[in-house]
């Protein structure tokens, strides 16, 4: 009897100590993302950010005026691994010790298996970053660029039957390239398709908290892009990819608008359509969209007593691609290409309700004092607009218009469009 009684009194400790440690992971983990709300708040959040606040909107439960409030900051809506190819090796370090501390202590399914995978993205990232070797082999990129979830699956399972010797010889070291190179991808496509998901269900949550209803018009095309069956993935892809940025207009579109009165004229209607029609745009593959904003420090207006200071919507992307300069042309070649850099910027900003419109908006680039691999560019308007800025890599720019340098202002929407010079290596 007295070892039954110490066996029920070891259970119960055991019990009592799984209990607590659960308790202690529940607030490292409330914790986490407190600070995570707390950075974009004040406008400097970190990659591991901007993940964490939309998979809160979109999976955890909240109380309405929480969805609203969260669902009204500013964070990047573009997909996850495009955001990892723009780190450096010091950011994604970071980064990728982020997943794995959410990794250990989340609790929701599917939390767990978006950080799962955004682990392995992140962590080949860095050992590319680490050890100089980039990207795929030629031959292998062909077999897997283009391809859906559902293609690259089959092509595992055809690759692992390889490898098992059901298919006669083959090259081992060659298939087993392909194999390692596949489980990437797939990360990857998992990623986009769980990312996707997450930002219609942010973007029907935020709606109906705030004003009580579901219903949008863009779950039909989401809906058919998951349900249709479809023979060529590049046009699997391609209904994902405008299934994707129209769900990022519309999350774009719910940022707060101004109190103040709307002009007579038709400034704000020709500013809207140039933003839906930018935001419609077949944009180049390079490309991803940009819209994590720099701190800036904050000032009293003039203007303000008359007038509510708020910042202008924008919608910016960032080139990436291979530069071939010196080193990577003596050390890389088409079949193993260097890392992707960063090799320009497309700011649009838009100021419908400028008012002083013969006084164009500028834009002037400052020292960072985080870094001196970047610099801030901030853009400045006329009341009722605040200044807004964005943190960039410090590199010499492109002033060639035929180069793709634009600097226009144009019924109430700034663009500024530049490439970085490139330094090609003469032989």
């Amino acid at each position: 009897r007295e070892e039954e009684l110490s066996r029920q009194r070891r259970e119960q400790e055991q019990e009592k100590l799984g209990d607590w440690e659960r308790r202690e992971e529940e607030f490292h983990l409330v914790q986490a993302k407190r600070r995570a709300e707390i950075r974009i708040k004040n406008q400097r959040p970190k990659p591991i950010d901007v993940l964490a606040m939309n998979l809160r909107l979109a999976n955890e439960p909240m109380r309405d005026e929480e969805v609203v409030e969260l669902g009204m900051m500013r964070v990047d809506t573009d997909e996850p691994h495009r955001m990892v190819e723009c780190l450096d090796e010091g950011e994604a370090r970071e980064l990728a010790q982020d997943v794995e501390m959410y990794l250990s202590l989340e609790n929701i399914a599917q939390n767990v298996e978006f950080w799962e995978n955004m682990a392995i993205v992140v962590n080949v990232h860095v050992d590319q970053l680490r050890s100089g070797r980039a990207g795929m082999r030629s031959e292998v990129r062909g077999i897997l660029d283009g391809k859906s979830l559902g293609e690259l699956a089959e092509l595992e399972a055809d690759v692992q039957a390889k490898l098992a010797g059901e298919q006669g010889a083959v090259d081992v070291d060659y298939w087993g390239q392909v194999r390692e190179e596949l489980g990437v991808e797939k990360a990857k496509a998992t990623l986009a398709e769980m990312h996707a998901d997450i930002l219609e269900r942010r973007l029907q949550r935020v709606r109906k908290a705030r004003d009580g209803s579901s219903a949008d018009t863009a779950t039909g095309s989401a809906d058919t892009d998951r349900a249709e069956p479809a023979r060529d993935g590049s046009e699997v892809e391609q209904r994902k990819r405008r299934r994707l940025e129209e769900l990022q207009r519309r999350i774009l579109e719910q940022q707060p608008t101004s109190e103040s009165p709307r002009p007579s004229d038709e400034t704000r209607d020709v500013s809207q359509e140039m933003f839906e029609a930018e935001m419609r745009k077949d944009h180049d593959p390079s490309e991803s969209m940009f819209s994590v904003e720099a701190s800036v420090e904050a000032r009293k207006y003039a203007w303000q007593d008359k007038h509510r200071p708020r910042k202008p919507r924008y919608f910016n992307r960032v080139h990436t691609g291979y530069e071939w300069n010196k080193y990577n042309q003596t050390h890389y070649d088409k079949d193993n290409p260097p890392p992707k850099v960063v090799q320009g910027y497309k700011f649009n900003i838009f100021y419908p309700d400028l008012i002083d419109r013969t006084s164009a908006p500028t834009y002037r680039v400052e020292k960072d004092p985080e870094s001196d691999e970047t610099v801030v560019l901030r853009f400045t308007a006329g009341p009722p607009y605040e200044d807004v800025a964005f943190r960039i890599v410090s590199r010499e720019w492109e002033y060639n218009r035929r180069r793709g340098f634009r600097n226009t202002f144009d019924r109430g929407v700034l663009q500024l469009h530049f490439r970085f010079k490139r330094h090609r290596y003469r032989r």
